[in-house]
C-alpha cells in the first residue's frame, strides 16, 4: 500500500502542472512557450540558489531559513520580473499565468521524482498521497499569484512596490512550507490579492482602448 501511495503521489505531483496548463491553454488561449522558458529558466537558478545557500551557517536554525526564505524568493521572483519583461517581452495576463504555472513545474517534477524514489522504501509517512496532492495544488497557486503580482507591476510601471512584495510574500510561503496549512491559507491570500490585481490589469486595458 505505501508504494502505491508513493507512485500515486509522485504521478500527482509531475501531472497537475502539465494538466493545468493544458487545461489553460484550451480554456483562454494562452501560450504554452511561457511555461516552458520558466521551466528551463528554474534550472540555473536554483543551482545558483543551492550554490549560495551552502555557504550559510546552520549555527542558528531560525537564520538558516529565514537566509534561504529570503534568497530564494530574491532569485526565484526576481528570475520572473526578467524574463517577463526583458527577454519575453510579456504583453498578455494569461501568458504571465502559463509562465508561473511553469515555474512551479520545476518543483512539482523534482517532488514527484523523489516520490517516485521512495517505493520499496519502509519509513515513508502515511499521508505522502494527501501532503503532495495538496503541496502540487497549492504550488501552482502560490506562483501563478506571485507572477501576476509581478506582472502588473510591469504592465503599470509599478515593479518597484510589487517586485519587492513579491520576494516578501515568496519568503513568507518558505518559511512557512512545512506548516501545511498555514502555507495554505497564506497562498489563498496572495491569490485573491492576484485576483484584484488581474482585475485591475483588465480594466486599464479597456480604458487605454476606449480612452
Amino acid at each position: 500500500m505505501t508504494d502505491i501511495s508513493c507512485l500515486l503521489a509522485g504521478l500527482v505531483r509531475i501531472a497537475i502542472p502539465i494538466i493545468t496548463l493544458i487545461i489553460w491553454r484550451k480554456k483562454t488561449g494562452a501560450k504554452i512557450y511561457p511555461a516552458i522558458v520558466a521551466l528551463l529558466v528554474c534550472f540555473p537558478v536554483f543551482m545558483l540558489g543551492g550554490a549560495i545557500r551552502s555557504g550559510f551557517s546552520y549555527t542558528v536554525p531560525f537564520h538558516y531559513y529565514l537566509q534561504q526564505a529570503l534568497l530564494f524568493g530574491i532569485l526565484e521572483e526576481g528570475s520572473k520580473f526578467l524574463i517577463l519583461k526583458f527577454v519575453l517581452k510579456c504583453d498578455s495576463r494569461k501568458d504571465a499565468v502559463s509562465y508561473g504555472i511553469g515555474h512551479s513545474a520545476y518543483e512539482a517534477f523534482g517532488g514527484g521524482i523523489a516520490c517516485l524514489l521512495l517505493i520499496g522504501e519502509s519509513n515513508v509517512s502515511p499521508d505522502i498521497f494527501f501532503f503532495n496532492l495538496l503541496t502540487a495544488i497549492g504550488g501552482i497557486l502560490f506562483s501563478v499569484a506571485l507572477t501576476i503580482i509581478i506582472f502588473y507591476g510591469i504592465k503599470n510601471n509599478k515593479s518597484l512596490l510589487t517586485l519587492p512584495l513579491a520576494i516578501l510574500f515568496h519568503a513568507l510561503g518558505n518559511i512557512t512550507a512545512e506548516l501545511l496549512i498555514i502555507k495554505f491559507v497564506l497562498t489563498i491570500i496572495f491569490c485573491i490579492l492576484a485576483f484584484y490585481f488581474w482585475r485591475k490589469i483588465f480594466y486599464c486595458a479597456i480604458a487605454f482602448i476606449y480612452f
